[in-house]
């Protein structure tokens, strides 16, 4: 190993005992989660906080310790907020880091952070409380997209549009039905993420490494102050649910991303110039290194990309939590990079579909000519035949020699 690979100076872990530690297993183990927990400090001071507090209120901590540790947090989260520390590369976690900096900040008082408490009924607190902060942020974002949709459907909804099948002109629509699509999955996805609030309503403190702590907490009382309805229970439903609810958001986020999806499609192929309809904005477009015409629908092309890129990371998370018996295991680890990309691929294309949808140029002649061809109106015409009299197959066929396909192709006998 050379010495630009060697594993970085680890400051002890709180799982030490004194034994050797192999730094390369070290460094294996806690990979890049110090650089993922950056995002968990807050919440985990919030949710330590919290802790501190019922465990005062369960004489479980002198109040002169209980105040020192508050305040002692309290100044981590000012720096904290100052830019002042954050996760160094040699902590294996938030939670270690935290503990770290109060011992240093507070001395002894400090190593009574953790009692009655887990690493791993803890990082399932902070998750629970980042998630309700994601589902907050992606919701925000959504309702951003969905008034953009509706106020170009209002400004523009009743240009023609021709509806397609198989990517081939079939029916008459309009640009409002085209956005009135767009703005009702956008809806439904809002409701599938508030429902992923069902499964962040019971707070994880308390229940240790899966099977409850030997102490009298106040579990009712953290989970109150921390927002919740109330404690998880049974305890051991905790670490067995464990990437479940982050599944949920993921799973959330995948609806929203395919139907960004969507329209990311539609605005490439609308704005094409074989199509015609619509034109980009300048400012979200991009040049040719070659050649001076060019102006590339780069970020629709990679709104588009990262769209899929949501399901690769719901896929990602889910195989880390599939096949595993109950209890605690360290796969759990590797939820939050899935989970983390999957957040900010999406509030970041929500962002640029908003800017899309605000700044597109929709041409009136180009969608008049093509939304009011003759040949888009032969459903209709079979069908007034066929409420005139005519057997419908029969109307259908006579419809269909009068019409031929715009390709040249013989008549399809599908839809």
């Amino acid at each position: 190993m050379t010495p630009q690979s060697q594993p970085p100076r680890f400051h002890a872990p709180v799982w030490d005992r004194g034994e050797p530690i192999d730094p390369e297993v070290l460094a294996f183990t806690i990979g890049d989660d110090w650089l993922q927990d950056r995002r968990l400090v807050e919440v985990d001071l919030r949710g330590s906080l919290a802790h501190v507090e019922g465990l005062r209120r369960a004489h479980l901590l002198e109040p002169v310790d209980a105040d020192a540790i508050r305040e002692g947090l309290l100044g981590l989260l000012a720096d904290h907020r100052r830019g002042l520390w954050t996760v160094e590369e040699g902590d294996e976690d938030v939670h270690s880091a935290v503990e770290r900096r109060l011992v240093e900040r507070i001395g002894e008082p400090g190593k009574r952070l953790h009692t009655g408490r887990s690493r791993n009924d803890q990082v399932a607190t902070d998750l629970r409380l980042w998630l309700r902060g994601a589902v907050g942020e992606a919701a925000e974002a959504l309702r951003d997209a969905l008034e953009a949709c509706a106020a170009l459907r209002v400004d523009a909804g009743t240009l023609p549009l021709p509806g397609y099948t198989h990517l081939r002109r079939a029916m008459p629509s309009s640009v409002g039905d085209w956005l009135g699509a767009l703005h009702a999955a956008l809806r439904a996805d809002l409701e599938d993420l508030r429902a992923v609030g069902l499964r962040l309503r019971r707070c994880p403190l308390g229940t240790g490494a899966g099977y409850g702590v030997p102490l009298e907490l106040d579990r009712d009382g953290v989970a109150r102050e921390l927002g919740f309805e109330g404690p998880e229970e049974p305890v051991t439903l905790t670490q067995w649910s464990r990437g479940r609810a982050e599944l949920a958001y993921v799973t959330a986020l995948e609806g929203v991303a395919l139907d960004v999806d969507k329209l990311a499609w539609d605005l490439w192929l609308f704005t094409s110039a074989e199509f015609g309809f619509a034109r980009l904005p300048v400012a979200l477009t991009t040049g040719s290194s070659m050649m001076p015409q060019k102006r590339n629908p780069d970020a629709v092309e990679l709104l588009r990309a990262h769209c899929r890129q949501v399901s690769a990371d719901r896929a990602a998370l889910r195989e880390a939590i599939r096949d595993l018996p109950s209890g605690y295991h360290r796969d759990f680890q590797l939820v939050k990079p899935p989970l983390f990309r999957a957040h900010d691929r999406t509030l970041a294309a929500l962002g640029i579909a908003a800017r899309l949808l605000r700044g597109i140029e929709l041409d009136a002649d180009a969608l008049r000519a093509a939304g009011d061809a003759p040949e888009l109106h032969a459903t209709r015409r079979a069908l007034q035949r066929a409420a005139a009299g005519t057997p419908f197959r029969d109307a259908y066929r006579e419809e269909s020699r009068a019409e031929a396909p715009g390709d040249g192709a013989p008549a399809p006998a599908g839809s």
